[in-house]
């Protein structure tokens, strides 16, 4: 699925980023890169086989580490940074690489492919990464298990798909545009129910636009539910939640609370296990399909994605992201690029600062929408 969403807005793919201080001494971190690949070989796969004979095989390449000068980069939106745009092939490879970027700060990107990788199994490869920069073992990781493989070990019951009659947060499309655009803004302060907070405020700015039902996904790690997996594979399905016009942060929370308590993040559609055994062209035609409907009639399977990588203290932070004579402070990631996803919000905290990035299709994009709506959760945000 990731696969075929990448042929049709590339680059799907994980983009996580540490911003610090120090410098960069290149052999050290192709060094690191390549002991920690070596024990994570999930980020050196690459693509073999067709349809039901697809499969992940270990190539033995190491993933790249490359040096950018990004000084005219602001990081606050793509202009300036076309090494973002980069494409991770699948069955070419690589599918993940290191980027060092120079500029002020410095920054370290990790770039996943979304095929073999999900947010967190990128950081377990990138914590890695900075044991061997500290001069430790990695700790590895070599489980093969997929997601519905680990979600139907916990839950035997399935989900029934949804209608798709969500609204979107933006309103309707605009001109027509291909692709996706993305703003990252940093805002001061503590805040509580902050799931809760962003689905309410983003819902009442689709009900501006028109009456609907506004529904958001969550995805969810599965790695939680066994000790014993230690994967940098894709192990995350998502939650859904819907929003009323009487909901509320607090029940927001209620609401994740109990559907992970009864387990849902492992009800998977009856679907799902099939679609390994369907041509990547045809999930593509699929995909190409569903934009264009969602495009046309302003209705879509979710209103959007929220993604919390969560709170990080600084004292653990620095501690496992530094090494190798860099240091980092600041942890922040790019939601991938789904064209078909109106909506796609990445969180992430840390002492006193919140970190917000917002990937939007491009044709909902326009006249502004990214920065208004970035503007409005800003300021209807209540700290704790």
């Amino acid at each position: 699925m990731f696969i075929a969403a990448d042929e049709i807005c590339p680059p799907v793919v994980n983009q996580l980023f540490l911003d610090g201080e120090g410098f960069f001494d290149l052999n050290k971190w192709r060094n690191a890169v390549k002991t920690a690949s070596a024990a994570n070989p999930g980020s050196r796969l690459i693509l073999k086989g067709h349809l039901a004979g697809s499969r992940w095989v270990d190539s033995g390449v190491t993933p790249e580490v490359i040096e950018i000068d990004s000084g005219r980069w602001d990081c606050t939106g793509p202009d300036g940074a076309p090494f973002l745009e980069k494409r991770l092939i699948p069955r070419e490879g690589p599918t993940c690489e290191v980027l060092l970027l120079h500029g002020n700060p410095l920054r370290v990107c990790f770039r996943t492919h979304h095929s073999v990788m999900d947010g967190r199994g990128t950081l377990l490869w990138a914590e890695d990464i900075f044991r061997v920069l500290r001069g430790e073992e990695p700790s590895g990781s070599h489980s093969a298990i997929t997601d519905t493989e680990l979600a139907r070990s916990v839950q035997a019951e399935y989900r029934t798909p949804f209608p798709r009659n969500c609204i979107a947060p933006t309103g309707q499309p605009g001109k027509p545009a291909r692709g996706v655009t993305w703003k990252r803004i940093t805002i001061p302060g503590s805040f509580k129910n902050i799931l809760g907070q962003v689905m309410v405020i983003s819902a009442r700015e689709a009900w501006k636009h028109q009456q609907g039902p506004v529904r958001f996904s969550i995805p969810v790690d599965l790695r939680p539910l066994d000790k014993n997996v230690k994967s940098t594979g894709n192990l995350a399905i998502a939650i859904y939640v819907e929003v009323k016009q009487d909901s509320t942060p607090e029940s927001i929370s209620y609401d994740i609370k109990k559907q992970l308590e009864g387990k849902r993040e492992c009800m998977i559609d009856r679907f799902d296990p099939l679609i390994c055994h369907l041509p990547i062209g045809l999930l593509k035609r699929a995909g190409n399909y569903r934009i264009k409907t969602g495009t046309m009639n302003m209705k879509y399977g979710t209103s959007g994605i929220l993604s919390n990588m969560g709170f990080i203290p600084v004292n653990v932070f620095k501690k496992v992201f530094s090494g190798g004579g860099f240091n980092s402070n600041i942890l922040w990631g790019i939601p991938p690029s789904f064209e078909n996803v109106p909506f796609f919000l990445g969180l992430t905290s840390r002492e006193n600062t919140l970190e917000i990035i917002l990937t939007l299709p491009k044709v909902l994009a326009d006249n502004n929408r990214l920065d208004n709506i970035l503007k409005s959760i800003k300021n209807k945000l209540i700290q704790s």
